[in-house]
């Protein structure tokens, strides 16, 4: 009880001390800009931004912190160091990564590379030429301990995992989005960031004479080094404070963003439990490394393609038909929430006067005085409430994103639906939309070299 009251101590300190450290602020940052990049198309589309930059920064942060210290714990009883976890090349590997698709900036796919790398040099390349040893990077390069690095990316992904559960669908954005026929429907975008303070370990070896600090039980680290101390020495662990970021982004098309985003992170924790079962297997079993090295990228791949095919292979949940007006979000806090309409009602009259499309809608419930008698069907039974405008005395709800007055009229028709909080569904041929851009995986290359011809020419 006394060894767990002292490794508490330093771990609590040590994981404070995370938040003060400037590359958390740096994390935090970034996810600020996200958040704000999203506020900005929210305004071009809607007139205001419809998710909170607070709120959205408070629920990352108070997240972030959940998972961060989830994380740090395990890092500390499992006794993972960052030399073993191999980070050095990891975050290079990574960065090229981003560099073809910012998708790929994923440590499934940089920690299987680097995994690939270090069974090369073991197995292949210092046996047929051993003066590679004396090399720095190879030294390095085999300190690597493959099963450290398959327990880092299957939890950082259970953490992703477990934060996507609680809170991936919070903040969601709803689009119009142009399918590969043509027709236009409606989704929601599902974006989060996540900063994550953490407590991580520096392992070096010291004369066994000079180790001070707190004695660990004989079992501990669960992971061994991959090298072995020298004749009279023995590690020394370094507890310190360290920061990361995670990321989500996913799009509901056919589900709701609750059902999508509990969706992705159901596979995701199975593919997190997998690898980690897998690589704390091959710490006894050594030909389970290689099938874990496999296993960590490709498996996270399939993971989302297979969650692709799901989501586009059935129908569209947010469609206009005739005969009505459907719904695919009420904002919160605003006069349609309050008289009591809900996410796929279809609104087919005001005041008892039949509606088109969302323009005739639109300009119904303006022709209309302060109260407004709407009709519908929701889950296919009739319902009827009554809408209380005040939209002209909430201006102050307005942003500095909200852009200029458009004269455009489907843009200024989604501006007036918002003010009352209605998004409609998209028709079929809005000249509204997003387009999904096509897989390139050579796309940041070419961006990089435009950049670079461009600067040139300057």
């Amino acid at each position: 009880m006394e060894l767990f009251f002292e490794v508490s101590q330093v771990f609590f300190t040590t994981f404070m001390l995370a938040f003060i450290m400037p590359i958390f602020w740096i994390v935090l940052f970034i996810c600020f800009m996200q958040y704000r990049r999203q506020a900005a198309n929210e305004a071009k589309l809607f007139g205001y931004p419809i998710n909170k930059l607070s709120g959205q920064m408070l629920y990352s942060i108070a997240l972030g912190a959940l998972g961060g210290f989830f994380a740090g714990a395990v890092f500390i009883f499992m006794g993972l160091s960052l030399e073993q976890i191999g980070l050095y090349f990891i975050w290079p590997v990574a960065i090229l990564l981003l560099l073809i698709n910012p998708r790929y900036l994923c440590f499934a796919y940089a920690g299987g590379i680097v995994g690939i790398l270090v069974l090369i040099a073991r197995y292949l390349a210092v046996p047929l030429f051993p003066g590679l040893v004396d090399n720095a990077v190879i030294e390095s390069l085999l300190r690597v301990h493959i099963p450290a690095v398959l327990v880092l990316i299957g939890l950082l992904h259970l953490i992703e995992a477990l934060l996507i559960y609680i809170g991936g669908h919070w903040g969601s954005s709803p689009i119009y989005l142009k399918e590969n026929d043509g027709k236009v429907v409606g989704a929601h975008v599902l974006q989060r960031f996540w900063p994550i303070p953490l407590v991580a370990m520096l392992a070096t070896m010291i004369p066994e004479a000079e180790i001070v600090g707190v004695s660990m039980p004989e079992w501990w680290p669960i992971l061994e080094p991959a090298f072995e101390p020298g004749p009279g020495k023995s590690f020394q662990y370094m507890v310190i404070p360290i920061a990361a970021g995670l990321g989500y982004a996913d799009i509901a098309l056919s589900s709701t963003p609750q059902e999508r985003s509990r969706f992705s992170a159901r596979y995701l924790g199975i593919y997190s439990i997998v690898l980690i079962i897998v690589a704390i297997g091959a710490e006894f079993l050594p030909y389970l490394v290689l099938p874990g090295v496999l296993f960590a990228p490709l498996g996270h791949e399939l993971l989302i393609l297979y969650g692709k095919k799901v989501e586009y292979s059935r129908q569209p949940r947010h469609l206009q038909w005739p005969g009505g007006v459907q719904l695919m979000a009420v904002l919160p806090k605003t006069d349609a929430e309050e008289a009591g309409l809900a996410a796929e009602d279809v609104i087919q009259k005001v005041n008892g006067e039949s509606v088109e499309d969302t323009g005739d809608l639109a300009n119904k419930i303006d022709e209309s005085y302060f109260m407004v008698h709407l009709e519908g069907l929701r889950n296919e039974k009739p319902f009827s409430v009554v809408l209380k405008k005040r939209a002209a005395e909430q201006k102050s709800r307005r942003s500095p994103f909200r852009p200029v007055t458009r004269s455009y009229s489907s843009y200024s028709t989604l501006h007036r639906c918002a003010e009352l909080g209605l998004i409609p569904a998209p028709e079929p041929d809005s000249p509204i939309y997003m387009e999904m851009a096509k897989p390139d995986l050579l796309a940041g290359f070419k961006r990089l070299i435009k950049k670079i011809t461009r600067n040139k020419q300057a």
